[in-house]
């Protein structure tokens, strides 16, 4: 072969090579890069309003919005035009047109405590597993509403069998003006029905007396508790430390009553009952727009179901939980050391379940024990209800040694100004006696919970700068402001959750729902209206700022604020879409938002019925009745 078919010959190889390879590269020319990337989206959502609350400085910009969403492998691939994410779809990907629908992240609540209270009884899981349990109505003062349980506890026991349980719970009276902290005030003393009138009216069955977190108990029912702890009494002793013979009135906070459940009523449930009990009950969160949640896990056998939902179920809901294991009734003086035992555990875990913290509801609890000390002053029986913790009580003494041993602290109850001042005397403290800097602190994140009467006194909130404490608020709990009026006078007005003030001032704020209804949790913040009245009106914040609580800056919170909070790309596809816009619907119409779809991590997790219909598709989740009560109301009166 002549040298000049040899160069045709390889030519037309290279042609033909060429010409075969030309719909390949032209291929690769026009395919999206997020294709190229990623392969074809799982899923794609089209036709909408995606507000991403990607500005995360403190003013009313929500960032970017777009028209549509890519999902691949749970995360976020691409935000753009409708036009553009539909190409990103192959034959697999499922296409949902949100026709107009509003799609923001999925909502954090920072502070909830869901572990299937609402669900258990539905399930044949009660507490207590035997005997009575009934719900009474206050009367118009102590000694009525007294009269009205003692005659349910002596008709409990004409109607039960030697050793079964009676609880007694009590519902506020509205018009006779009697809250639940009303109730509250008169059982966290042991004033209502202390132990010994219990055994009066009851020997032989263990009687339950409850309001919220505290309640009163007879002899019957502490023996039972000795039973399965041996420590029963002397931890109890320990925990309400504050009031005078708190054992012997009989009275048990949070962490007896808890184990109590766990311990005794639900000791022969088998832990895929007990895990499905809570799984429910965060599907439930997630009906309402939640995708992520905190709380405190205040006994082992929650954490063990916990654990054991992200091992062996389908875990529905991203969950950081606070360490608060120390509630469970043991020797005080093991309690008192436990986090220095443990090692730092703070961040173990994954983007589903870790732990991010040691929590202490038991710090200044809840109004009326909130602990204004110096700042607010009131009447001596006022005061002597305060809840202020000091070196050598047991919360105290357990974050004391969580904080030495390099724990984040975190889900801390600060409710009023002179128990966050503590908080950061605690702080001092630490610093002072080891070689822990406030940098160390501030880098930690530490949180105060609730701050219904924090107010902004300067030198709490000086303090609260250095050590770089998060202030999560719950905005229902502004209703309390006309309790605390009753009780302190007008000036504990000031103190009502300034948070616009807080945030004027360059404060980290964030929110929680805690149970109560979405919608209208936020429609506190937005008008301040409570009890017929606005609360500090010049406190009103743009519904903007008031959405970057629960989504944009919730994530630092989490620790977390790279993986969830905004959709961004790369992020986690939490989202949940709605059935009004929030950013146009007037503020009478927010309390009614509903969620029409929730997904966490690209995977649908509540679908509701009326979109399920016009998608054909199959409802998916948790569905509130349909009737003709508002979707609100219902959470509002326990169906959360």
């Amino acid at each position: 072969m002549n040298q000049s078919k040899k160069y045709a010959s390889k030519s037309g190889v290279a042609i033909l090579a060429a010409l075969f390879a030309l719909p390949g590269m032209l291929a690769a020319q026009t395919m999206p890069q997020e294709v190229a990337d990623h392969g074809y989206a799982d899923s794609i959502y089209v036709n909408g309003k995606v507000v991403t609350m990607d500005d995360h400085g403190y003013n009313a910009n929500v960032g970017h919005t777009y028209e549509g969403i890519a999902v691949k492998n749970g995360r976020i691939v691409a935000l753009n035009t409708s036009a553009y994410i539909r190409t990103l779809a192959g034959p697999k990907t499922v296409v949902s047109d949100l026709e107009g629908m509003t799609m923001i992240p999925g909502l954090i609540d920072t502070h909830n405590h869901n572990f299937g209270s609402g669900v258990a009884a539905q399930m044949g899981v009660r507490s207590p597993d035997n005997g009575i349990q009934m719900n009474v109505t206050a009367g118009k003062d102590m000694e009525s509403t007294r009269m009205v349980v003692e005659k349910a506890i002596t008709d409990s026991v004409a109607k039960s069998k030697e050793g079964d349980w009676i609880h007694i719970g009590i519902t506020p009276n509205a018009k006779e003006d009697i809250s639940s902290n009303r109730i509250f005030s008169w059982i966290v003393r042991g004033e209502l029905e202390p132990r010994e009138r219990l055994n009066r009216l009851a020997p032989k069955n263990p009687v339950i007396v409850q309001q919220a977190s505290r309640a009163t108990m007879n002899d019957a029912g502490w023996e039972i508790a000795r039973k399965f702890m041996p420590n029963f009494d002397e931890y109890a002793a320990a925990e309400i430390s504050d009031v005078p013979e708190a054992v012997q009135r009989g009275i048990i906070a949070v962490g007896e009553q808890t184990a109590l459940t766990w311990n005794v009523f639900y000791r022969n449930q088998s832990q895929r009952r007990l895990g499905e009990v809570v799984r429910r009950g965060w599907e439930r969160l997630i009906s309402q727009g939640i995708t992520t949640f905190a709380s405190r896990v205040h006994n082992p056998r929650i954490m063990d179901t916990v654990t054991y939902i992200r091992r062996e179920l389908d875990m529905p809901i991203r969950f950081g939980a606070l360490y608060e294991v120390h509630r469970k009734p043991e020797d005080p003086a093991f309690v008192r050391k436990f986090y220095g035992y443990s090692g730092n555990l703070t961040g173990v875990g994954d983007d589903t379940l870790w732990i991010h913290g040691v929590a202490s509801e038991l710090w200044d609890s809840s109004f009326p024990q909130s602990c204004l000390g110096p700042d607010l002053p009131a009447p001596a029986h006022i005061k002597m209800r305060e809840l202020c913790p000091k070196p050598g009580v047991l919360y105290w003494d357990v974050l004391e040694t969580a904080l030495k041993a390099g724990w984040r602290l975190a889900g801390v109850h600060g409710l009023a100004s002179d128990g966050v001042r503590r908080f950061t005397q605690l702080m001092d403290k630490v610093v002072k006696e080891t070689n822990i800097t406030a940098a160390d602190i501030r880098a930690l994140r530490p949180t105060v919970e609730h701050v219904e009467a924090l107010g902004y006194v300067p030198d709490v909130m000086a303090k609260i700068k250095e050590y770089g404490i998060i202030i999560n608020v719950n905005p229902p709990r502004l209703v309390r402001e006309k309790e605390y009026i009753q009780d302190y006078g007008p000036k504990a007005e000031a103190f009502m959750m300034p948070v616009k003030k807080w945030l004027d001032n360059g404060f980290t704020v964030v929110g929680h729902f805690e149970g109560g209804a979405v919608g209208s949790t936020m429609n506190n913040l937005i008008t301040r209206e409570v009890n017929g009245r606005v609360v500090l009106p010049e406190e009103r914040l743009d519904r903007v700022v008031v959405l970057k609580l629960f989504t944009t800056w919730a994530g630092q919170y989490m620790l977390k604020e790279k993986e969830i909070g905004t959709l961004e790309l790369g992020k986690y596809a939490d989202f949940t879409v709605l059935n009004k816009d929030f950013f146009s619907a007037t503020t009478a119409q927010i309390p009614d938002i509903v969620p029409q779809l929730t997904v966490v991590g690209g995977v649908t997790r509540f679908l509701h019925q009326d979109l399920a219909k016009k998608w054909n598709k199959p409802a998916v989740g948790f569905q509130f009745p349909a009737d003709a009560t508002p979707w609100r109301a219902r959470i509002e009166q326990g169906d959360n």
